[in-house]
């Protein structure tokens, strides 16, 4: 197994196994690439971890319907940490936590966007509202079946909108247009709300010191198991206040830079399997 320190604070062999009661792996660039696929050999040493008693879930920007499949196939029932954080839910619907944009913020973001002509999308819970699907957003949401809705004009969407737990930008052509568009971003909502990176093509605008991170805290109350006894895998800035804030945080090697600083355990990339990898290593 490939695996390297991080901060020069832990390797394989420091972690006690028997401490961690809980795991959490971020999707898109950990668990999933651009296929979308789970790999069969990571999906058999998931479903291996509940054979030692171990518990599993899922946290991820995105929401139910575009993880639901997922969380289905691996047989998740604990809640999921879902939009960055923003809502916590099983897969079954249940909405056990939730966290809305101020909605002056979500109008100030629409502003933004329909001025300088960005791909904007709005995640309301289990809904996604984009004004009309093009070529920039269509790779990006081409695997979500339920959810997605064309509200072709934002003022006829003012009810939906409301409920907002984050919004997005898209830009797959021009990641500089995404760092200059976060200036303007954080100039219109001020201190209401954060804007972050969560891809090269992502820029998003989320309820303020709401993370993953607080997502696992949420989590922590309402399956009994303390923060200490988690252990955490993510790959960019978004999942580093997971990593941090869990017992153990855990970067791929294809990792940002922030989440491999932010890490106590750099293991395998994506494309090497990395996550299986390190599950077959302590489960053998």
């Amino acid at each position: 197994m490939k695996e390297v320190k991080s901060k020069g604070k832990m390797i394989l062999s420091d972690i006690h196994f028997e401490d961690f009661r809980l795991l959490v792996f971020d999707i898109d660039g950990t668990l999933m690439g651009p296929s979308h696929r789970l790999d069969p050999l990571t999906k058999k040493m998931l479903m291996r971890l509940e054979d030692t008693g171990k518990q599993y879930t899922l946290a991820t920007g995105k929401i139910l319907p575009a993880t639901k499949h997922l969380a289905d196939e691996l047989e998740i029932d604990l809640p999921l940490i879902l939009s960055n954080g923003a809502v916590v839910q099983d897969r079954f619907g249940n909405v056990l936590e939730q966290t809305r944009l101020p909605f002056p913020v979500t109008r100030a973001i629409i502003r933004v966007c329909e001025e300088r002509g960005e791909d904007l999308v709005i995640y309301a819970c289990d809904k996604i509202l984009i004004k009309e699907m093009n070529e920039n957003i269509f790779p990006i949401y081409s695997n979500v079946d339920k959810g997605l809705i064309e509200v072709r004009d934002w003022g006829l969407a003012e009810k939906q909108l409301q409920d907002a737990n984050k919004c997005l930008v898209v830009d797959r052509f021009n990641q500089q247009n995404l760092f200059d568009l976060e200036k303007v971003f954080k100039k219109a909502v001020g201190d209401r709300a954060d804007v972050l990176h969560t891809s090269t093509q992502l820029l998003e605008v989320v309820p303020q010191h709401i993370d993953k991170a607080t997502g696992l805290e949420v989590l922590s109350g309402i399956v009994g198991v303390p923060l200490e006894n988690m252990m955490a895998f993510g790959d960019y800035d978004n999942d580093v206040p997971m990593l941090k804030k869990a017992g153990l945080g855990i970067a791929v090697a294809n990792a940002s830079e922030a989440a491999l600083q932010s890490a106590d355990l750099v293991i395998g990339s994506l494309e090497e399997n990395g996550v299986a990898e390190f599950l077959s290593n302590w489960l053998d």
